[in-house]
């Protein structure tokens, strides 16, 4: 059926296959981007809560030592 297209579809035909192709590239390359960077940003976000959480219970038990 290609054999049969005019050059001006051939053309249009060509287009098509490129914008496909470089879809699928596109979607298997950063397809799941949206997931790691949730991932990655609630990670990041733990691990800083994690260590405020630390360090403020260590200055809350300095202080409270010295006003003893």
């Amino acid at each position: 059926m290609a054999e049969a297209l005019t050059k001006s579809q051939s053309e249009v035909d060509n287009v098509l296959f490129d914008a496909t192709e470089h879809q699928r590239t596109f979607a298997l390359n950063y397809g799941d981007a949206v997931d790691k960077l949730r991932r990655k940003l609630v990670h990041e976000v733990t691990i800083a809560t994690t260590v405020g959480l630390v360090l403020g219970g260590l200055v809350g038990t300095i202080v409270g030592m010295r006003r003893r």
